[in-house]
């Protein structure tokens, strides 16, 4: 217990999410992931972003599962009910790169109470 107190919290919070979306079925860790290759991932939702140019609309999730970071993209849109920081996401699609980034466009997505919703 003092051990885990004495650690910083973004370390903490790192192994909780960790510790999170390694017991969902069927996920896989981000960091173990394959370009052009089929996956299922969770993680918590810790950036969005929303380029609202005519025709190109597009939203960008960036998730992180305490392994590693990636980004979930859907074209053609401004806003999904529901996302919002700190939420958790499980998105599944082929796993793309946008330079040093791992993106999925277009996932299949599920919003699921974060390991911080108690």
């Amino acid at each position: 217990m003092v051990e885990k107190l004495a650690r910083p919290p973004e370390e903490v919070r790192a192994e909780n999410v960790r510790d999170w979306a390694s017991a969902l079925e069927g996920t896989v860790p981000i960091a173990g992931l394959a370009a052009r290759q089929r996956c299922k991932v969770a993680g918590v939702v810790q950036n969005i972003r929303i380029d609202p140019r005519p025709g190109r609309d597009s939203m960008e999730v960036t998730i992180t599962d305490g392994t590693g970071t990636m980004i979930a993209k859907w074209l053609g849109r401004q806003g999904m009910a529901g996302v919002q920081l700190g939420i958790g996401l499980v998105v599944e699609g082929i796993v793309g790169e946008q330079g040093r980034d791992r993106m999925i466009l277009n996932p299949e997505y599920q919003l699921l109470p974060g390991p911080e919703a108690g």
